[in-house]
């Protein structure tokens, strides 16, 4: 059995940030060190544990030879998820995401439905047009703690959800939940589509042209998940179809580059992979609760399955 007072951990962080400080307080100050970035020159002979971002924990994870877990701030692990075994826990931050994707999926899906941004920027006076999320159906791919967020919400705008996962378990919330292997079935005559997705092999164009084609004209496609699930030239064509706008959060390349056409279409709103900040105050609480279930040898929270990659 070890306490965190034995335990060798390494923090990557702002150093002056405040979920930093509280965590370096809580641990043995001897034992816990907080570096800025990766670039950083620290000893990673004796470390056991590390925590911050996906990407920085992907370049350290091979140099830290008695590395036994690894947390990440993000929810998404793709960049980490091979690196999960018998010997090394990789732990998601996971369960925290629910309110500001909800927030930024719906703000986004009444602006667009109610051509508010339109109206905002009117010159003149405009007559309103007759449009509503009232009877409306909105297909969620992921019925994670993230997805399963968005049903009750949609029920009370008058909206019908369809929710597709890997297997077509129930999810309570859903209206009906379908397997990925059905999920052309899932998609026929959506008005909404919205991709939570995690990036692995099985979510690779996930959304395609055959996928895109079944949705009902008019149709608004939102993607918050991971780049890899969307075929952009099948979107690209989508949209100058039966598509009308696209939301998008996340590509398969980011930053994503200038010349990219998504830049160039009208009817697709760009945000920088911002959809959901990660709530400091939600790193330090399950940084702890895992911490003390690593002390004492208990499972930990939001363990990545090596055989999913999530």
């Amino acid at each position: 059995m070890t306490d965190r007072q034995t335990l060798n951990t390494l923090i990557i962080g702002d150093p002056s940030a405040g979920w930093c400080k509280e965590i370096q307080r809580w641990l043995a100050p001897q034992h816990v060190c907080t570096v800025a970035n990766t670039s950083d020159e620290i000893d990673l002979s004796q470390i056991t544990v590390l925590l911050g971002a996906p990407m920085e924990l992907a370049q350290l994870i091979p140099q830290c030879p008695q590395l036994k877990w690894a947390q990440s701030t993000w929810a998404g692990v793709d960049a980490i998820s091979r690196f999960a075994s018998d010997s090394l826990s990789v732990t998601a931050l996971k369960g925290v995401f629910g309110q500001s994707m909800t927030e930024y999926v719906f703000g986004w899906l009444l602006a667009l439905e109610r051509n508010i941004l339109n109206h905002a920027q009117a010159t003149g006076w405009q007559p309103i047009e007759d449009s509503s999320t009232a009877g409306k159906t909105m297909g969620i791919m992921g019925t994670g703690s993230i997805g399963s967020a968005l049903p009750s919400i949609a029920r009370q705008l008058g909206i019908t959800c369809r929710g597709l996962n890997s297997d077509g378990r129930s999810i309570a919330g859903f209206d009906h939940v379908y397997a990925s292997d059905d999920r052309l079935s899932f998609a026929q005559g959506l008005d909404y589509l919205i991709s939570i997705l995690p990036s692995t092999p099985a979510t690779d164009h996930i959304i395609d042209a055959d996928l895109l084609q079944r949705l009902n004209h008019n149709a608004i496609v939102i993607n918050v998940g991971r780049g890899n699930a969307v075929r952009a030239q099948d979107l690209l064509g989508a949209l100058n179809r039966n598509v009308r706008y696209a939301v998008l959060d996340v590509f398969e390349e980011e930053p994503l580059p200038r010349d990219h056409p998504f830049w160039q279409k009208s009817n697709v709103f760009i945000t920088s992979h911002t959809a959901a900040v990660t709530p400091s105050n939600a790193v330090v609480a399950l940084f702890k609760e895992n911490f003390e279930r690593f002390s004492r040898g208990k499972t930990l929270l939001y363990k990545v399955d090596p055989l999913r990659g999530y």
